[in-house]
């Protein structure tokens, strides 16, 4: 598959994205222009990253079972390895480490859990159902809308991942040619459906908050907030997947993508928040927008160094790997 340079331009963008969310309710501002600016946000920053994640994903018939698992198993591996350090951490700081080794997958990592499982239900959906997308899509999306009516919640990232399936079928279907349509690219009418859904989104946030997390209890009262948070997170998702164009400056973010999401929490969670309440130094938007761009510069540094690497894509040493062979 060629490098898409501007799908690498939409991560780049997501992620910036996600470290600003997550600045934003570190620091528990609770302004109206930041509770504006984290409706904005939430609406489709994660969907659309899980949309280039079906995006990314081969055909079934592209892989044979050996790549698919092994590929879902480099995922879970670096997914345990970010869990236990995170364990680590808690402990630490806590005296705790029980509470944490159960609550799997821990915090922000519950995306790499559900990408395991939308790659696994991907490739073993019915050829049947695999060939008939907008029913296949039409179930994902029915099922997202019901499964708020649950009590998992956030275990082993159940709820989480069929409640995005939606999004990541999307992706996957826009790749293979079949969602490639007028309706796709029509912007006229996804800023038509966003400039409507969206002012009801500010008002109603955080209210809504629960349902737009995909983790949440919401009952059957919260089934028209569930359905206008799909739309219009379908929408605007489309929009600014059709409007954005390659960039030089976001391209290198979002081609290491992964490294800035694993490790943006701990660049947080040490030096920028701490550092925020300690002093304290102002939490107004302009501000967060400067701790956001300290965040993406430390990462940046971060990720030139190899020993932060090998915990987002773990391999043995040669050695080992040289003794392996030589045993089989």
């Amino acid at each position: 598959m060629a490098r898409d340079n501007r799908i690498d331009t939409i991560k780049g963008l997501l992620i910036i994205l996600v470290v600003m969310g997550h600045i934003i309710t570190g620091l528990d501002n609770v302004n109206i222009i930041n509770h504006g600016v984290m409706g904005l946000i939430y609406i489709f920053h994660m969907p659309l990253f899980i949309l280039i994640s079906g995006y990314l994903t081969k055909h079934p018939s592209q892989q044979s079972p050996v790549e698919m698992w092994k590929n879902v198993g480099n995922i879970m591996l670096t997914l345990v390895i970010f869990h236990l350090l995170a364990v680590l951490w808690v402990y630490m700081i806590s005296g705790n480490y029980l509470m944490p080794l159960l609550d799997f997958p821990f915090g922000v990592f519950w995306y790499l859990l559900s990408l395991i499982c939308w790659r696994i239900m991907l490739y073993y959906t019915p050829e049947r159902l695999l060939k008939q997308p907008l029913l296949y899509f039409g179930i994902a999306v029915v099922i997202s809308l019901l499964i708020g009516l649950t009590h998992l919640g956030k275990f082993l990232s159940i709820q989480r991942t069929l409640n995005f399936y939606p999004f990541f079928l999307m992706g996957f279907y826009y790749r293979q040619g079949s969602f490639n349509t007028s309706l796709w690219h029509n912007n006229k009418l996804h800023a038509g459906v966003v400039l409507v859904v969206l002012p009801l989104l500010f008002w109603l946030y955080p209210k809504c908050g629960n349902v737009m997390s995909g983790a949440d209890y919401y009952g059957f009262g919260g089934l028209p907030q569930k359905a206008m948070v799909l739309a219009g997170s379908i929408t605007m998702s489309l929009l600014v997947f059709n409007l954005t164009r390659d960039n030089k400056w976001l391209r290198p973010i979002g081609k290491d993508s992964m490294f800035y999401y694993m490790y943006h929490i701990n660049v947080l969670a040490f030096t920028v928040v701490p550092l925020v309440r300690t002093y304290p130094l102002p939490r107004t938007m302009p501000f967060i927008l400067l701790y956001t761009a300290l965040t993406i510069a430390i990462l940046y540094l971060m990720s030139k160094i190899k020993f932060f690497r090998w915990f987002v894509h773990p391999t043995l040493p040669k050695c080992f790997k040289s003794q392996f062979t030589r045993n089989q």
